[in-house]
């Protein structure tokens, strides 16, 4: 007997133990049936945005040039004037919009310079961005993104008025590897954004 709370200890202890073990089990099993159930079973899905006017949706691959993952969400080409709060802007030729989403699949964050991402025309020729339609449009030029993180936002392109877009090419950084993106080959009219 216990001389402090007046309770025999009992002399064989592995009943408390596998009571205690299974208890444990079942937690465990509890906890990852709730897990199963409400994880998704699929990568992670992009949200959504409304397609803007004359916008078309696509749905291209993602690809992983290194640590990140680009998906194209959506385009329009043939846009000859772009209005911003300060500023309206002429294209050269025609104006593209890409409309894209960037993850890091990685624990560490992300400087990426979007002049290193190229629109490749149907014959070959490749465009860097239009820096004054992203400044006009408030879009990022470079942008940090955190680890695990993604960031959406659009890439404007200055293309010959009558060229036809084949692919986006992207990557993380000068030097590293490069991925295409397909896009649609399509006839756009002439309007303005």
């Amino acid at each position: 007997m216990n001389a402090r709370n007046g309770v025999t200890p009992p002399q064989d202890t592995r009943h408390l133990h596998a009571v205690a073990a299974t208890a444990t089990l079942a937690g465990a099993l509890t906890t990852a049936l709730v897990a199963a159930a409400l994880w998704p079973a699929t990568p992670r899905a992009t949200p959504q945005r409304p397609l803007r006017q004359l916008e078309i949706a696509l749905d291209a691959p993602a690809v992983h040039p290194g640590n990140l993952e680009f998906r194209a969400l959506a385009l329009r080409c043939g846009i000859a004037v772009i209005v911003g709060t300060h500023a309206e802007h002429p294209a050269k030729g025609r104006l593209c919009r890409i409309r894209i989403d960037v993850t890091v699949d990685d624990s560490v964050s992300v400087r990426l310079d979007n002049d290193n991402q190229r629109l490749v025309l149907a014959d070959g020729t490749r465009h860097s961005v239009d820096w004054e339609a992203m400044q006009i449009k408030r879009q990022p030029l470079t942008l940090d993104i955190g680890a695990h993180d993604s960031a959406q936002y659009d890439l404007w392109f200055d293309i010959p008025k009558d060229a036809a877009v084949d692919r986006l090419a992207v990557t993380n950084d000068k030097g590293m590897p490069i991925k295409d993106i397909p896009l649609p080959h399509l006839d756009w009219p002439d309007h303005s954004a």
